[in-house]
């Protein structure tokens, strides 16, 4: 996934791309890989998310759960919620990818 897809989702309010998006950057690195040029745009991405995704009653999947430390069947705005509550050690995590998907480039 690329950011630009992410970007597209939030717009265009396409929210299996915007769970997508969440659960990749939520369980990164067993997730799904986000590319991006830092992991400054990463954490700007999931904050973004977490406003789009904020009443979303949806069910995450497990995987989610656990990387959130959230029991299994908590919904995407409990994800989003828990995200800004855990923000620091998502941003650490994301900044982390972001750095190895730059050595990578």
């Amino acid at each position: 996934m690329k950011l630009r897809d992410i970007t597209d989702a939030i717009s265009g309010e396409d929210k299996p791309a915007l769970r997508r998006a969440f659960c990749a950057l939520v369980e990164h690195p067993e997730g799904e890989v986000v590319e991006a040029s830092s992991g400054g745009l990463l954490i700007v991405a999931l904050n973004r998310l977490c406003v789009a995704l904020k009443n979303d009653a949806a069910t995450m999947p497990p995987e989610t759960c656990a990387a959130l430390q959230l029991p299994a069947g908590a919904t995407y705005a409990d994800g989003a919620a828990q995200a800004k509550r855990d923000s620091a050690r998502l941003a650490r995590q994301l900044i982390a990818a972001g750095e190895r998907s730059q050595r990578n480039a």
